[in-house]
């Protein structure tokens, strides 16, 4: 499982950077993403949604983290 961390970084740039690698990646592939972002974290569940990718986990906790398979 590929490990993609956004901590840090605002929105769209984390939304680019996943989006990107799930377009390049096979199906049945998982990612763990993990942000500090509350706000880009909810960002992220909406592209899982709107991607049809699987939500498999999700840590509201802090730091956010979402594991998802395409």
């Amino acid at each position: 499982m590929e490990v993609i961390d956004v901590s840090g970084q605002q929105c769209p740039d984390p939304l680019k950077t996943v989006a990107t690698a799930l377009a390049n990646a096979p199906a049945g592939a998982r990612f763990k993403i993990v942000t500090d972002d509350y706000v880009c974290y909810m960002m992220l569940r909406r592209l899982m949604a709107l991607n049809e990718v699987k939500i498999l986990e999700a840590d509201e906790a802090g730091p956010y983290s979402l594991v998802v398979e395409k």
